[in-house]
């Protein structure tokens, strides 16, 4: 019976491993941002999820292409996070601002 605990416990472990391996951002900035070019943000920290052109990736993140958003709304969005989107509060000011215009000038 002991064997089974323990053969119980390493499943549940490597789950939990897998799970936070694909639920974690690693390329996520925690410090910080308030300028920056828009394009290079989005590259480091959006494009994991909504594609390296915002056409989406699966299940990860919407597509972001054509969408022509307003640029409150994408603010807004980023800044408080939204369904499967983490709020990304450390993205401020000028950061903030030149993201969201690059995102809506995606093709």
């Amino acid at each position: 019976m002991g064997k089974w605990v323990v053969v119980s416990f390493l499943v549940l472990g490597g789950a939990f491993v897998v799970f936070l391996l694909i639920f974690q951002n690693p390329r996520q900035e925690r410090t910080l941002l308030t300028t920056g070019d828009g394009a290079a943000i989005y590259r480091q920290t959006c494009a994991v999820c909504h594609g390296a052109r915002g056409e989406g990736k699966g299940g990860l993140g919407n597509p972001l292409r054509g969408r022509n958003l307003p640029l409150a709304y994408i603010k807004e969005v980023i800044t408080r996070g939204k369904n499967k989107m983490p709020a990304l509060p450390h993205i401020q000011g000028d950061a903030l601002e030149n993201v969201a215009r690059f995102v809506n000038r995606l093709p």
